[in-house]
């Protein structure tokens, strides 16, 4: 059984030894910060910050499945829930998740792949377990579809969890693909003592967030309540609808705007050589007066530290088609044809080169960012998305500090579901959780 009575954090050791492993790799180049003065002052934010850390105003504990780097958490968090356990077989995403939430214990991070978990009487009894199983499998960005991919069934270890801890609810999120299986999902959920409610499809920029991301959501309703389900529903459907605002939409460039400029990595096989021009993993502190910036950095200090924001190296080439293209723009521009290299591949002609628009919400926020960042080129500095812009437009807090390398840090960001969109989903769930309480 994990334990739950923690209220404060006594033991920092978890984030010192992440923080000290972090800075002795870290090269500055050019002299431009003193590296021992910012771990210094980064060491002391932490502190304070969970140093006195009241779990008691958590209202709801819950379990993340397939957790990464803790999107749908944050969200949760923000709405008044505990995470007691949570699951995921990335190191990197784990060591994120855990540096963020140092208050949890050893037990509660279970790093691990779900399948190997099955038969294993580790989760509490908790009211929700929310998370989202690999939807790779099911994207309609993966051009590359294997016929049976096994991720594709990954849902039913989600399944055997809701089995054994026995939540009052439960909240499943994927890319809409995986209602090609709704069928099964229904029945698999109904053998172990859930209603699954209508899936819902949502795109972020419903809400007004700054990303064209669409989603699916599959609401799951313990038997014990089958009397007030479709109330339950319509509770959960009616509190998504109230945050929905079409009146104001944010866009990338409010997303990013007040984050300093950078200039793509010029530098190969420095992965962690960092300057001026191309960015820092911690780089001091700042305040933003931004109406989204507050919006994501709700609860936090004025002042907050820079984290994350550095550039990927880029050869000469791209830099140059970067700096051709105009915002708006993609591989099959006039103005780079001459030294576009993928012009002769239909297959990824159109797709391979995307300059963002900064006056729209950007295109959805990928895992492929890892690979490189052709596709979500900065609309007006020839390089792409820093991992903290990326993480800008999907909506986690500023301070939230990725760990794994730099590549790592975009596979974490571009596989998290929107912390924005998990408050929303998190203030519905109250909503169910509250009336299921009364009844």
């Amino acid at each position: 059984m994990l334990k739950k009575d923690i209220t404060t954090i006594n033991d920092d050791t978890f984030i010192v030894d992440q923080l000290n492993s972090v800075f002795s790799r870290i090269r500055i180049i050019d002299g431009s910060l003193d590296k021992d003065e910012i771990q210094h002052q980064i060491l002391n934010y932490y502190k304070l910050k969970f140093g006195n850390f009241d779990l008691t105003e958590f209202q709801y504990d819950f379990i993340d499945l397939f957790c990464g780097a803790g999107g749908l958490s944050i969200g949760l968090e923000q709405e008044g829930f505990r995470p007691v356990a949570a699951v995921d077989k990335d190191q990197s995403a784990i060591l994120t998740y855990r540096f963020n939430r140092p208050w949890l214990t050893d037990g509660s991070i279970i790093h691990d792949d779900i399948r190997d978990l099955v038969g294993q009487d580790i989760f509490p009894h908790v009211p929700v377990i929310v998370g989202g199983p690999p939807c790779q499998g099911f994207s309609v960005v993966n051009k590359y579809k294997k016929k049976n991919d096994e991720r594709n069934s990954l849902y039913r270890f989600y399944v055997h969890s809701v089995d054994q801890a026995s939540p009052d609810i439960f909240l499943m999120e994927n890319v809409e693909g995986i209602l090609q299986l709704y069928g099964k999902i229904k029945k698999d959920f109904h053998k172990v003592g859930y209603i699954t409610c209508e899936p819902l499809v949502f795109n972020t920029k419903d809400f007004g967030f700054p990303q064209s991301r669409k989603r699916a959501f599959i609401l799951g309703i313990k038997n014990d309540y089958k009397k007030i389900s479709n109330e339950l529903y319509r509770l959960f459907m009616a509190e998504l609808q109230r945050h929905m605002d079409a009146s104001h939409m944010f866009t990338l460039w409010d997303a990013i705007a007040d984050l300093p400029p950078l200039k793509a990595k010029t530098m190969k096989n420095a992965t962690y050589s960092e300057s001026a021009a191309w960015g820092y993993t911690f780089a001091g502190f700042q305040g933003s007066e931004s109406e989204y910036a507050r919006l994501v950095n709700r609860g936090l200090p004025s002042r907050v530290p820079l984290l994350n924001h550095r550039s990927k190296y880029n050869n000469d080439r791209d830099i140059q088609i970067y700096q051709l293209l105009r915002p708006g723009e993609k591989s099959d521009a006039e103005s780079i044809q001459g030294i576009n290299p993928y012009k002769n591949r239909s297959d990824i002609f159109r797709d391979k080169f995307d300059k963002l628009l900064a006056d729209e919400p950007c295109k959805a926020i990928t895992a492929h960012m890892y690979y490189d960042c052709n596709m979500y080129i900065h609309p007006y500095q020839a390089r792409g998305l820093s991992p903290r812009e990326a993480a800008r437009v999907q909506g986690f807090p500023d301070d939230y500090l990725f760990l794994g390398s730099p590549n790592e840090w975009y596979r974490q960001i571009g596989n998290a579901v929107s912390p924005l969109m998990a408050r929303v989903l998190a203030s519905g769930l109250k909503q169910v959780l509250e009336r299921i309480y009364r009844a």
